[in-house]
C-alpha cells in the first residue's frame, strides 16, 4: 500500500512539473526581452565623428540611455564607405549589446558594388530596426564657381573636364551622386574621398575642392552661410528646408539621391530584443522635442521599422544595381 501511494505521489509531482514546464517554455525569450539591457549597449557608427551620421547617432543614443537605464555608447568606426563598422557590427555576439547606425550607403549601394567582398550579406547578416530619417543630396559649389543653375554647372564641367568632387568614400551617396550626374549628363568628373561631411566641407570652404554633393544636412548650413552655392537636391520634388532650390530632376528626368540613416543589429537576435528595440526606438522618434532636433539638422524623420525598413532597403539595392553597373564602379 506504501509503495502505491509513493508511485501516484511521484507520478503526480512529475506531472506537475512537466505542466510547469510547458506553461513556462517560452520564459526565454521573455527574460531577455526584461533583462536586456544589464550592462552597456555599443553602437557602432561607421562614419568619424561630428558627420551627419554621427550626429543624428548621438541624439538617439542618448535618448535610448535615458529610456533603458544603460548607456548607449557610441563607437566611430569609419572606412571603406561606410562599411568597416558595418562588418565589425555583424561580427558581434548577437546578444543586443552590439548595434549599429548604418546608411543607405552600407545597407545598399555598397552591398551592390562589393557584393561577396563586402564583409557581409546584407539581405542575411543584418537585424533591421529603425529607421530614424532620410534626406536628400545637395550639390554645392565653391563660390568662385561662376555656374548658379544645373545646367551652368553641367556646361562648366564639361569645360572643366576631371573636375574632382567630395565623397565620403566608395558607394556613399556623394559618390554616387556624383556618377549619376556624370552618366546623366555626359561629364567626366573625379572622386575623392573624406572619412566625413564635416571634412569635406572644410576643404570646399578653402577652395581646395570646387564641388560636393553632400547630404543636405551639412551642405545647407554653408549655403545658407555664404560658404557655399546651392546649385540641386536631390529628392523627386523641392525640399521643404529649401523650397527655393531646384531639383535635379527638374533639369535630368528621374534623378533622385537620398540617404537613410538606421539602427541595425547582428542577424539573429533574440525577437523579444528585437521587438523591445524597436518599440523603444519608435517612442524615440515620436517625441517632439527628437523631431525638432532633426528639423535642426535639415532631415525628415522616418517611421520605417523592422520588416519594412528591411524591404525599403531591398529595394533601394535593386534602384541602384542598373545605375552602378552603368558606371563601371568597381571594388576597391
Amino acid at each position: 500500500m506504501k509503495r502505491i501511494a509513493v508511485a501516484l505521489l511521484v507520478g503526480a509531482f512529475a506531472s506537475s512539473c512537466v505542466a510547469a514546464w510547458t506553461q513556462t517554455a517560452w520564459v526565454p525569450s521573455a527574460w531577455a526581452q526584461d533583462a536586456w539591457p544589464s550592462k552597456p549597449v555599443t553602437v557602432v557608427v561607421p562614419f568619424a565623428a561630428g558627420g551627419n551620421t554621427d550626429v543624428l547617432a548621438r541624439i538617439f543614443a542618448e535618448r535610448m540611455s535615458r529610456r533603458l537605464g544603460q548607456q548607449f555608447v557610441i563607437e566611430n568606426k569609419a572606412g571603406a564607405g561606410g562599411t568597416t563598422g558595418i562588418v565589425s557590427m555583424t561580427k558581434a555576439p548577437a546578444d543586443g549589446y552590439t548595434l549599429a547606425v548604418a546608411t543607405t550607403a552600407g545597407l545598399a549601394s555598397n552591398a551592390v558594388i562589393m557584393k561577396d567582398k563586402l564583409g557581409y550579406n546584407a539581405e542575411k547578416d543584418i537585424a533591421y530596426l529603425y529607421n530614424m530619417a532620410t534626406q536628400p543630396n545637395l550639390m554645392v559649389v565653391h563660390p568662385s564657381v561662376p555656374a548658379k543653375t544645373l545646367p551652368e554647372l553641367i556646361a562648366w564641367l564639361k569645360a572643366n573636364p576631371k573636375t574632382p568632387y567630395a565623397t565620403s568614400g566608395i558607394g556613399s551617396s556623394q559618390h554616387i551622386c556624383g556618377e549619376m550626374l556624370a552618366q546623366e549628363a555626359g561629364l567626366q568628373i573625379v572622386p575623392v574621398a573624406y572619412r566625413a561631411s564635416n571634412q569635406q566641407m572644410q576643404d570646399l570652404i578653402a577652395g581646395q575642392i570646387k564641388l560636393a554633393c553632400d547630404n543636405f544636412s551639412t551642405a545647407w548650413e554653408q549655403a545658407k552661410a555664404g560658404n557655399a552655392r546651392a546649385i540641386a537636391v536631390g529628392s523627386s520634388k523641392r525640399y521643404s528646408f529649401s523650397p527655393d532650390v531646384p531639383t535635379f530632376a527638374e533639369t535630368l528626368n528621374g534623378f533622385e539621391v537620398l540617404s537613410a540613416f538606421g539602427w541595425v543589429g547582428p542577424a539573429g537576435l533574440d525577437k523579444a530584443i528585437v521587438a523591445k528595440l524597436i518599440a523603444q526606438l519608435t517612442a524615440v522618434g515620436r517625441d517632439p522635442e527628437v523631431n525638432e532636433r532633426l528639423k535642426a539638422l535639415g532631415v525628415e524623420s522616418s517611421t520605417l521599422a523592422g520588416d519594412a525598413f528591411a524591404a525599403y532597403m531591398r529595394s533601394e539595392r535593386q534602384r541602384l544595381a542598373p545605375i552602378v553597373e552603368k558606371a563601371g564602379i568597381q571594388p576597391p
